[in-house]
């Protein structure tokens, strides 16, 4: 398939490419959220009011009963702050921009001039008067709640950056703001999962998509890099192919040496190594052939797909642990509850 820069096919690539780029950006939301659990698992109970209280009381001993990782230490801070949340929504802001951006490109990749995907009927809605329209709804409504959640995150801030040290009423407002955020974040999450479990992928409108336009001038442009000749040079030249190309209406390794005489003359660069680089040169050649770190070739991919399920399996294992550290720590609260009121 195409990728774009400026919205303009710029190189060939793989969809698989497109899809571990978002996986990367998803990545990095989970690990901000994933460190955020530290701020949040600690336990304020005991603070009092402001200022903490003469009875005799463990922090500590509440705080491991209820699954935290530990306490809010200072009373005032116990009670009064809130950065946490902000935080936590925030990270959520962030998530839902990048699952907007997602939604975005499929909007445009579903309409009948890319044709690239198709998305599932429960996924998509007709027009109210239009019967023969597949209106990519829920992908726009993302992208709408999108802005409801960093609406929130702006209604916390503001609520927040104006209390004075110690509890104010105001701090309830937050609430509902919290609520909501995690709401849509995970209806979101669960969708965009069963939307891409249900996608349908336009393999052969992607292909045509890219061989049908000028993907490998840039690979034309290196191999003649690679022959010792200076970028500056070879940019030129592959550019003037393209226009060749374009005003014949031919693709590039289509062209004859006498169509590229002329750039030849120009540049002073032997039309024969011109010919033979650009007959040699195709979309699967530019794959096979990029293997550069992180890059969209065919070896790049397997690399990249099997080091992020390495990676989701470790997640996976952590995440467990914690899940089963709060659960043990509730069992024993129960247990001990149970004990006491025999």
């Amino acid at each position: 398939m195409p990728l774009y820069t400026h919205l303009q096919q710029a190189q060939a690539g793989l969809f698989s490419h497109y899809l571990l780029a978002h996986a990367d950006v998803l990545f990095r939301d989970f690990d901000r959220l994933y460190g955020a659990f530290i701020h949040v698992n600690q336990s304020p109970l005991g603070a009092g009011p402001v200022g903490g209280t003469s009875i005799t009381i463990d922090r500590h001993s509440t705080a491991k009963m209820l699954g935290f990782d530990g306490i809010v230490e200072n009373s005032i801070d116990a009670t009064s702050t809130r950065d946490f949340v902000a935080e936590y929504v925030s990270m959520l802001a962030i998530l839902m921009t990048n699952l907007s951006r997602i939604s975005e490109d499929f909007i445009i990749w579903s309409t009948s001039e890319f044709s690239f995907i198709e998305l599932a009927d429960e996924f998509t809605s007709p027009s109210s008067v239009m019967p023969q329209k597949k209106n990519p709804d829920i992908l726009e409504l993302t992208r709408g709640k999108t802005a409801e959640v960093i609406g929130n995150l702006t209604a916390i801030l503001t609520t927040i950056k104006g209390l004075a040290s110690g509890y104010g009423r105001d701090l309830q407002q937050i609430k509902s703001s919290i609520w909501s955020t995690s709401k849509i974040s995970i209806s979101a999450l669960v969708i965009l999962k069963s939307i891409l479990l249900t996608l349908r992928v336009n393999e052969k409108n992607m292909k045509k998509a890219a061989e049908s336009s000028y993907l490998i001038a840039l690979d034309i442009a290196e191999k003649l890099v690679q022959n010792g000749i200076p970028f500056r040079t070879t940019h030129k030249i592959a550019g003037n192919l393209v226009q060749i190309a374009h005003q014949y209406d031919k693709s590039l390794n289509k062209l004859s040496v006498k169509e590229i005489s002329k750039i030849a003359l120009e540049t002073k660069v032997d039309p024969n190594l011109i010919m033979k680089i650009i007959q040699s040169t195709t979309i699967i050649s530019s794959l096979k052939e990029r293997k550069s770190f992180g890059s969209s070739g065919y070896d790049e991919q397997k690399r990249m797909i099997e080091d992020r399920m390495n990676k989701i399996n470790s997640y996976r294992i952590n995440v467990t642990q914690r899940d089963n550290n709060i659960s043990k720590a509730l069992s024993n609260l129960s247990s001990k509850i149970a004990e006491l009121i025999k």
